[in-house]
């Protein structure tokens, strides 16, 4: 018995290694159809997650040019509050007064759009404008006319009063807006905050400012600072009694 268990194993052996063996290409692989639909696939993927991609890319770099633009404002109202502590100063150091009448009475957030723009920095140090855009230069200088700047900057002071002899303006409205380097040649500008909603291209930096900024800037130490005051907030106000400072 144990001579026929052991051929009839052996015999099965036999047989199992007599069927034909499918021999595969060694270079075989996707077929036509196959390959097509991973392209579709991967085609589809891309196109869903592109336009998420440029969005983020975008809304992140206009945030953080609004961020630079609002340190910058602050800055400038600083720079002016501690001039103003300090006293000494010339009507020269402050910003420019509007040109207009009806401007350089009315609040700050009534001032029209910048409509120069400089390209030099030194432009608006001998010829201050309230319609001046100052140019910004952050992470790179000044060279010469074809230099763009990083920011251009609209300083101005409206509603003063003055105080003293000689006679030195001692409260005022100050305000600044801060405008992209692209604005600059754009008819129409706007003065209101631009939104920082989600964009893939520019947004509204081309016609509205990154930054706005309005306060008032008033001397504490003098004698009558208060009665000043008071003549200050009555600027415009036509209804009496108003303190004359």
């Amino acid at each position: 018995m144990k001579i026929y268990s052991h051929l009839s194993t052996g015999l099965k052996t036999y047989l199992e290694l007599q069927k034909p063996v499918v021999k595969r290409h060694p270079e075989e692989g996707f077929t036509i159809i196959e390959s097509l639909i991973a392209m579709v696939v991967i085609t589809i993927v891309v196109v869903a997650i592109t336009p998420p991609i440029f969005l983020a890319v975008a809304t992140r770099v206009q945030n953080q040019k609004a961020e630079q633009a609002m340190q910058l404002a602050q800055r400038q109202v600083d720079k002016i509050r501690i001039l103003s502590e300090k006293g000494g100063y010339a009507d020269s150091d402050l910003p420019p007064l509007p040109s207009t009448s009806s401007e350089a009475t009315g609040d700050a957030s009534a001032v029209g759009a910048p409509t120069n723009f400089s390209v030099n920095p030194s432009d608006c140090i001998t010829t201050p404008a309230s319609s001046n855009a100052c140019p910004v230069y952050l992470d790179r200088a000044y060279v010469d006319a074809t230099s763009t700047p990083n920011f251009y900057l609209q300083t101005f002071r409206t509603k003063e009063t003055r105080y003293g002899t000689p006679s030195q303006a001692v409260a005022f409205q100050m305000g600044v807006r801060v405008y992209a380097a692209i604005a600059k040649g754009q008819s129409g500008l706007l003065t209101g905050l631009g939104s920082l909603k989600f964009t893939t291209e520019q947004g509204q930096q081309r016609k509205y400012p990154l930054a706005v900024m309005y306060t008032s800037v008033v001397r504490s130490d003098l004698k009558d600072s208060l009665t000043t005051y008071k003549g200050f907030l009555c600027i415009g106000i036509t209804t009496s009694p108003c303190p004359t400072p």
